[in-house]
């Protein structure tokens, strides 16, 4: 996904795949190897939830040791943080003084977001992955760094139609991980999600509440026709998926909500790419 992101942030922003494919193909796997390094911290840090949520997963299962897992981790952020010291080097001598900046901030930004969410005291404490809202915010701002991070690789991070885009994204993102926490609620013993404090009925009309939203933020640059309003048409298999979670959520089906979320951000991904195209 995160890969899929940074190329939709350059498609959108008319990338030359001639002139832009050394940049786009080290950020692409720059933001590749952090998120990695990420979702095995993650899944180190929560293999005591997992146990209960999600008994076959790798680690709860014992599949892949916690060692393995710990080596593995660390190496892909290490491996993403020399990639960056690559984007500065090549951004210095193909392009000019300090073209690397907005690459530099969004992944300064993306591991002070990480050190937040997964561990306690530095500086949240309890850590914001087990605070009501605040953890899935953060899970959904990483999609919305990932297609800043693709337009940074060809010099357009601060376009408007890219930040309404983003936060479009992000916030169908916010409502599949709201989503995920009503059908986890039972499991998620040590944190404070929405789901376990105001109860799974309110968090189900905060989920719809929120795909809803990201509905209308996605039809604004076609409205505002920072997008080809005909092009529209790409992005209805997205927008047929976000409103068909209202009858899910009314039968309290919430993996199958979570499920029609995940495809309506994956319809909007190659909907986007096709307008960017």
């Amino acid at each position: 996904m995160g890969i899929m992101t940074i190329a939709l942030g350059a498609l959108i922003m008319g990338v030359n795949y001639q002139e832009s494919v050394l940049p786009l193909a080290l950020h692409a796997f720059c933001i590749g190897a952090f998120i990695a390094g990420w979702f095995a911290i993650n899944d180190l840090l929560d293999i005591e939830v997992d146990r209960i949520n999600h008994p076959g997963r790798p680690l709860p299962s014992e599949d892949i040791a916690e060692t393995a897992a710990r080596k593995y981790g660390h190496r892909m952020m290490i491996l993403s943080s020399l990639i960056l010291v690559g984007i500065i080097i090549y951004d210095e001598k193909g392009i000019g003084a300090f073209a690397w900046v907005d690459s530099v901030i969004v992944w300064l930004v993306a591991l002070i977001m990480m050190i937040a969410y997964e561990l306690d005291g530095k500086p949240f404490n309890p850590c914001l992955k087990k605070r009501m809202l605040w953890g899935n915010l953060i899970i959904a701002g990483t999609v919305f760094i990932t297609i800043l991070f693709g337009a940074a690789a060809i010099g357009h991070a601060t376009e408007p139609v890219l930040w309404m885009i983003s936060a479009g994204a992000m916030v169908l993102i916010m409502a599949r991980e709201v989503s995920m926490d009503i059908h986890d609620h039972e499991g998620d013993f040590d944190r404070t999600t929405l789901a376990r404090v105001a109860g799974v009925e309110k968090a189900r009309k905060a989920v719809w509440i929120l795909a809803f939203s990201s509905f209308l933020l996605m039809t604004i640059p076609f409205a505002l026709e920072l997008l080809p309003t005909n092009m529209v048409v790409l992005m209805l298999p997205s927008f047929f998926c976000v409103l068909a979670v209202k009858p899910f959520l009314t039968k309290e089906k919430d993996a199958e909500v979570a499920r029609l979320l995940r495809g309506a951000m994956i319809f909007g991904l190659m909907g986007l790419a096709g307008c960017g195209i």
